[in-house]
């Protein structure tokens, strides 16, 4: 059997064996996959191919899984961005995990999202991007959220929400079709699919009560910290369980000052009460 070729992003690595690890990755066109890596491990140090680092770009050679095993054969592996600059700030390279958990929990194994793949890599690249004096130039309009981490991460967030076919409503109750009036109590609830109002409320068994003021001023910069809770939250009832990356992350999201709103705030999309909207592919 020809070996699959594919582009795809480090997620997890586990040991096997002395010399061999399983890697998890997100794949381009194959989605999540879980492969043997043999003797990977001897390679660790020196970075020689097919070495393997978490949250890295490579392209890959894979045999999948046959009959009832659950991992395929990883062939060959060539890096093609190693993201470097994720990995000197806490907050960036938190950010990277917990979007790698996000992705983990949240899709299935060979279930490609092409468009996620995307929003996983320009989050990635954004996360690494670092606002010098001695860059030849800015970056892109596309990941100029990576001047404040919490914007390129709301934006993934929305990305996978929209996947995989959960991204809440905001804009009016989703029990009654109500729409919200601006200033009144809000409540969130996942089962129901967002916000829920005040008259509905008392008949949701699981909900949480959100700030007016974050639904009627959601492009203020220093409430990103918030909208990640909020987020989180729904991602973790989706998931059905707790993300062990989230709860340091939201430390580091709350010590960390917002920077100026100029800009930033149209840059991630949190007008009108919604959440940011996901980075286009491609």
């Amino acid at each position: 059997m020809p070996a699959r070729r594919d582009q795809a992003v480090v997620l997890r690595l586990s040991d096997y064996s002395e010399s061999s690890q399983v890697v998890t990755l997100f794949s381009a066109a194959h989605g999540l996959v879980r492969l043997i890596a043999k003797g990977v491990r001897r390679s660790t140090r020196t970075r020689v191919a097919p070495g393997l680092d978490l949250l890295e770009l490579g392209e890959l050679g894979f045999l999948p899984p046959t009959g009832e095993a659950g991992l395929g054969t990883l062939t060959d592996w060539m890096q093609r961005d190693a993201f470097d600059g994720l990995r000197r700030d806490a907050l960036r390279l938190q950010a990277g995990l917990y979007a790698a958990e996000l992705v983990m929990n949240l899709t299935a194994e060979l279930d490609p999202h092409a468009e996620l793949f995307a929003a996983l890599v320009e989050l990635l690249r954004g996360l690494a991007q670092r606002e010098s004096p001695l860059a030849a130039k800015p970056p892109p309009a596309s990941i100029r959220g990576a001047e404040d981490p919490a914007a390129a991460l709301l934006r993934f967030q929305t990305a996978l929400l929209r996947a995989i076919g959960y991204a809440p409503n905001l804009e009016r109750c989703c029990v009654c079709g109500k729409a919200r009036m601006r200033g009144a109590p809000a409540y969130f609830s996942s089962t129901a699919g967002g916000l829920v109002c005040r008259d509905c409320e008392p008949q949701q068994v699981e909900k949480r009560r959100v700030s007016p003021r974050l639904i009627d001023a959601g492009d203020d910069p220093q409430l990103r910290a918030e909208w990640f809770d909020l987020l989180n939250y729904h991602l973790t009832h989706m998931a059905g369980k707790r993300f062990r990356t989230a709860e340091r992350l939201h430390k580091l999201l709350r010590q960390r000052a917002s920077p100026p709103a100029a800009a930033s705030g149209r840059a991630i999309g949190l007008g009108s009460g919604r959440p940011p909207p996901a980075t286009p592919a491609g």
